[in-house]
């Protein structure tokens, strides 16, 4: 098995884990709150997925008509993923306690985020192997 399908299968395990902690903390959540959290976020997760579509757009533009040198492209395509990821985490970090939601899903929340962070970093540190 080549190091590329290694990174996709640890970065499936890893989304796997990281949706079923998110839905055992949604479980928590009486139903007014998990109400208010779909409509808390449901319009920032069409200008996150935006973001995310320009970034990667930007990298696959750049691979293939060579712009820039191939590390440097790298660097700046997971710059960008980390820099994304912390700055929408402290917004919806923010969001959740200011609408007073429960430190224990807060916690959770954090937590999943974590995990899907470091997954993203195992990904590009397995397929750089190859």
């Amino acid at each position: 098995m080549d190091y590329a399908m290694i990174a996709i299968l640890v970065m499936l395990g890893i989304m796997f884990l990281s949706r079923t902690l998110n839905e055992n903390a949604n479980k928590k959540l009486d139903q007014d709150k998990k109400a208010e959290l779909v409509d808390l976020f449901s319009k920032d997760r069409i200008y996150n997925f935006g973001i995310l579509i320009i970034i990667i757009s930007i990298f696959f533009i750049n691979i293939k008509l060579n712009l820039i040198d191939q590390y440097l492209n790298y660097g700046i395509y997971i710059g960008s993923v980390v820099i994304f990821m912390i700055v929408s985490t402290y917004l919806s970090f923010r969001k959740l306690k200011k609408n007073n939601f429960p430190d224990s899903y807060i916690k959770s929340y954090i937590t999943v985020t974590t995990i899907r962070f470091l997954g993203i970093v195992i990904f590009f540190a397995i397929y750089q192997m190859g």
